[in-house]
Parts: structure tokens; sequence; C-alpha cells
């Protein structure tokens, strides 16, 4: 079965879409990942709903840091330790991905 998880960052200021193939990427391999850093998650939830979160701030991260569209953060997940291919070999697949962007008009001077 196919799952779609779309998420916004704040009031639409980024997202990113994935679609998740549950028969490759199991309930089980998202427990094995979200044991495998130390977060903050619901143990109660749904494994791949809690995940996937996890995923979305990272493609989010990854765009916005590196100024990247969706294969570029696919391409970054290859490196990152712990994270499972978002090119759909093993399940989960990034639709679309929104970098945030800070405005220096949002920048306040404390002094």
């Amino acid at each position: 079965m196919k799952k779609k998880y779309e998420y916004t960052y704040g009031f639409h200021e980024a997202g990113a879409t994935f679609e998740v193939d549950t028969e490759k990427f199991t309930e089980e391999m998202a427990k094995q990942n979200l044991q495998f850093f130390i977060w903050h998650y619901d143990p109660e939830a749904d494994p791949t709903d809690e995940i996937m979160k996890k995923y979305a701030i990272q493609a989010i991260q990854q765009a916005t840091f590196n100024n990247h569209n969706v294969r570029g953060v696919i391409s970054d997940f290859e490196n990152l330790e712990g994270f499972v291919s978002l090119d759909g070999s093993q399940g989960i697949t990034l639709l679309s991905v929104d970098a945030y962007e800070f405005n220096e008009d949002d920048l306040n001077l404390e002094s």
C-alpha cells in the first residue's frame, strides 16, 4: 500500500511531500529508524507516521541549507547515516520539497 505524507512548516513557509510504500518500508523498518537516533517521538503512535516527521524536517533542512531541489535532497540523503534513500528503492520517495526562505525584514536588532 502506498501512503502520501504532505508536511508544511509554519504558515506554508516550507514543506515536503513523500510517498511511502509500506510493503517496502515496513513498520519494523520505521521502528528501527526511530531507534537509530535519540529522537523524541510518541512510542504509542504509528512508527511510520513518527519517522516521516523526522524525514520531513531533515529534507527541509537539506533543501534550505544546501539550496537543493528534490534531486539534490535525494542525493543528500544518500550520504546521511541512519536514513534510507529517498529515491523509492527502499520504499520512501521524496516527491517535493520547499526550502525555508529567510527574510531580512523579519530580523530584529536587540540592543
